[in-house]
């Protein structure tokens, strides 16, 4: 009687990690580009499954179910413990041809950029070399050589803060956090909506990414929290780029718009004509959103600065 009794619990426990392991790796094959192996690796472990709830229920139902083998029950716990960690183990594999897909992708914008600032710094210096064979005034060559010089500078200050904008936002968006937070145990949530970023300009997608990047550094140094989201979405008259955390947050109005970078976020806002907000409330959380005009003119008073306090109170900081 008690073998039997032992070989029961044996198949309960064999059975709810087949059980188990399936439903892991059907959550996880959602994430796979080639699911047909791991559907096939799941419907076995499914049948084995529906085998051991089957024998359960003869042995609960029926008063002359099967008798139970201690042996077998015993190897069959033996063989789900083996799919348990073994799809545990795989499960990271799953990954691998999305992530590799994305590294493509970050080196085809390495690529673009490249040939971008290439092109750029290769037509100034002609501009500069047809103005000294034609004679221009020396006057006019100094603007052209502070025009590269400039073009020198934005490029090596972008390069510095991370900021490498080539054909597509997304991309450049999710390296940039992804470089700002190495840590594994940190979670990011990213979502463009693909109609946001349509013909966005290039000063606007560099000066968007600079201001992700104050408001994640801010997320990572003060916050506490294990979690941020990045959302850009589209309303009828502006993008919406969003930055938000579930941490201890902070009195934005003790802060003010000098504090934690965020004097920085202004007056990147103000270059592209957007209304930058703040919301924060004391162990809740902070939220960055970013309102950027489809017009997107380049007014540097057109912009406005305002913030939430923990009191919920809305004030224009910094407008001009």
């Amino acid at each position: 009687m008690g073998f039997d009794f032992m070989a029961f619990w044996l198949l309960t426990v064999s059975g709810v990690m087949y059980w188990g392991t399936m439903c892991l790796l059907v959550y996880r094959v959602r994430r796979s580009e080639k699911p047909l192996i791991w559907n096939l690796w799941g419907m076995a472990i499914g049948i084995l499954a529906l085998q051991a709830s089957f024998k359960w229920y003869l042995q609960v139902a029926s008063e002359t179910g099967p008798s139970l083998s201690l042996v077998t029950e015993g190897l069959s716990l033996l063989v789900a413990s083996c799919l348990l960690l073994s799809a545990i183990l795989a499960a990271p594999f799953l990954r691998l041809p999305k992530r590799n897909r994305e590294l493509l992708d970050v080196i085809e914008e390495r690529n673009v950029i490249i040939h971008n600032f290439h092109e750029r710094i290769a037509g100034a210096l002609r501009q500069v070399q047809i103005a000294m064979e034609v004679g221009k005034p020396i006057q006019y060559i100094i603007e052209q050589v502070a025009e590269l010089s400039r073009i020198l500078q934005v490029f090596l200050e972008d390069l510095k803060a991370g900021v490498l904008l080539g054909n597509k936002f997304e991309v450049a968006l999710k390296t940039l956090v992804e470089d700002l937070c190495p840590d594994p145990s940190f979670s990011m949530v990213i979502h463009v909506d693909p109609a946001a970023v349509e013909h966005m300009s290039y000063d606007v997608g560099c000066e968007l990414l600079h201001i992700v990047r104050e408001a994640v550094k801010n997320c990572l140094a003060h916050s506490g929290g294990k979690k941020i989201w990045v959302l850009v979405k589209k309303t009828d008259s502006a993008r919406i780029l969003e930055i938000s955390d579930k941490g201890k947050g902070f009195e934005v109005d003790l802060v003010g718009a000098q504090g934690r970078g965020l004097g920085s976020m202004v007056a990147r806002a103000r270059k592209i004509d957007a209304r930058l907000k703040i919301h924060s409330q004391l162990h809740k959380g902070t939220t960055v959103l970013i309102e950027v005009p489809f017009r997107e003119a380049a007014s540097a008073g057109g912009s406005q600065f305002t913030h939430t306090s923990s009191t919920g109170k809305m004030s224009p900081v910094g407008a001009p």
